[in-house]
């Protein structure tokens, strides 16, 4: 089940550079104009002690103009700002979740936050980021503000105290969704898994090979080199032999790894944004999938989107078979036959191999 959020981020994405940060900012900015949310955080990762906060601002995306050496106007993440029995405080944040650090970003960020400082601020500035990403102490970390930097399974596992709160709760499962929860321990499932992992990396291998690959290269031209397979794991959540089919055109199939207990065994033709045919090519898609309802076809969001037409099928439903490497198999021919049907047919679309 999909998220509110997500749901919300579906609708919006295209309108932003960095979109997936700049939401996740708007999602977590609401939870910290409460104050014990606020207090909380601030004594777990300020190192500090904080029992109270009042006059609570919580804003999102303020500009602060450029000064001193600056060459750009500067733009933190969120900007709050409260009052409790010590004076006033303000505190940046910066969100990162596959970009890195804008050019001295940091240091302008100290900029502003200095000029608070000398006006009787306490000042705070927190940098956090999916992978770790450490900073250097440079001189401009020592102007009286506090910096601290964490990662969002930190975030995450923080925010767990507060997940009776039905927004909180939202902003949990969305974080969720986006994998910032990843676990820090091995459970006896992982231990299990790790133990079995060269078994099961020869089961998809094996599945893939043989009948498979025989079929594939008569059809699609030789898959990528193996490496390829485990970039797929690591970057997509699929584990499948791709073929590069000219004009940002690829064919792959095997397993994709989804939220369901079981993964999909799936077939699919992906095309990439720079496809110079793209609009020929999803006329023909859509043919395709009138004539094979079995497949689904996912449209381009924008001009810089993947499309891809696929299907999938759950390996609970091999399970059954008393050959389930077979089973596979001929499923995976199966329907490598019909989507060759959509090469044939539009022979003009440029479907050369490439290796």
């Amino acid at each position: 089940m999909q998220s509110t959020f997500e749901k919300m981020y579906n609708l919006v994405k295209t309108y932003t550079f960095n979109p997936l940060e700049d939401y996740l900012t708007e999602v977590i900015a609401p939870i910290f104009s409460k104050e014990e949310i606020l207090t909380s955080f601030l004594n777990k990762f300020s190192n500090g002690h904080f029992e109270s906060a009042w006059n609570i601002r919580v804003n999102t995306q303020k500009t602060f103009y450029k000064i001193l050496d600056h060459d750009t106007d500067s733009r933190p993440d969120l900007v709050i700002t409260f009052e409790n029995e010590k004076g006033r405080h303000i505190i940046f944040f910066e969100n990162k979740l596959g970009t890195g650090e804008g050019t001295l970003q940091l240091k302008r960020y100290y900029d502003h936050l200095h000029s608070h400082n000398v006006k009787g601020y306490y000042t705070y500035l927190f940098y956090i980021t999916r992978k770790y990403d450490p900073k250097k102490k440079s001189g401009y970390f020592q102007k009286g503000t506090k910096f601290n930097q964490l990662q969002w399974f930190q975030f995450y596992n923080w925010l767990m105290t507060f997940k009776g709160d039905l927004y909180v709760n939202e902003v949990l499962k969305y974080m969720e969704v986006n994998e910032l929860n990843k676990s820090r321990k091995f459970t006896p499932t992982d231990i299990y898994a790790l133990q079995n992992l060269y078994k099961l990396q020869s089961m998809l291998d094996e599945t893939l090979n043989g009948k498979v690959k025989e079929i594939f290269i008569q059809l699609f031209g030789k898959p990528m080199q193996w490496s390829n397979r485990a970039n797929q794991l690591r970057t997509f959540n699929r584990y499948v032999s791709i073929s590069d089919q000219s004009d940002w055109k690829f064919i792959g199939c095997g397993f994709r790894f989804t939220e369901e207990e079981y993964p999909d065994i799936t077939v699919f033709l992906e095309i990439g944004p720079n496809c110079r045919r793209k609009d020929e090519l999803i006329k023909a898609i859509n043919t395709f999938c009138i004539e094979n309802e079995e497949w689904i076809f996912e449209s381009p969001e924008d001009e810089k989107d993947y499309f891809r037409v696929y299907l999938g099928k759950s390996l609970l439903s091999f399970l059954a078979e008393s050959d389930h490497i077979e089973s596979i198999q001929k499923y995976i021919i199966e329907k490598l036959h019909e989507i060759h049907r959509l090469k044939v047919q539009f022979p003009e679309l440029k479907w050369e191999e490439r290796v």
